[in-house]
């Protein structure tokens, strides 16, 4: 009984899975899709778009859309996911990354409220200032319009 209660407090040996960089950009774009509970083609269309522009995946960007589509519903937090991103990605290519996750909102046509809140943690846990955050939304928001 006690061997088994002392069980419960021992931390892990075998490491967990390290999440790559491209994963973690496509777990975050995801997090705005399925903000709003609504899942728009015009928002996949677009997440594929900007991952296959960003990676060298090209093909493979299906498969990277189907293990971030479901590892989303297995990730308690955001902050596995932005820890890789401030880990391994330049300020630039970070707003690059805000600027994509605001065209995802944007692809649809409507930025639901939970997109918005969605993308603003994002920006917070990635210590991006508000500053780079509205610039962010406003270049997407041009771009989309055209």
């Amino acid at each position: 009984m006690l061997q088994a209660l002392k069980s419960l407090f021992q931390v892990p040996t075998e490491p967990h899975e390290r999440i790559s960089y491209q994963r973690a950009v496509a777990a975050l774009m995801m997090e705005v899709i399925m903000a709003d509970d609504e899942v728009n083609e015009k928002e996949i269309i677009q997440m594929k778009d900007f991952l296959k522009g960003v990676t060298d995946l090209g093909d493979d960007v299906d498969m990277l859309f189907e293990e971030a589509k479901s590892g989303i519903k297995e990730a308690n937090d955001l902050y596995q996911f932005t820890k890789v991103i401030n880990d391994n990605a330049s300020l630039d290519q970070k707003m690059a990354l805000l600027i994509g996750l605001w065209r995802v909102a944007f692809a649809d046509g409507d930025v639901d409220a939970y997109e918005d809140h969605r993308i603003r943690s994002i920006s917070d846990l990635l210590f991006m200032p508000h500053s780079e955050f509205i610039q962010a939304k406003l270049i997407a928001q041009k771009e989309m319009q055209k």
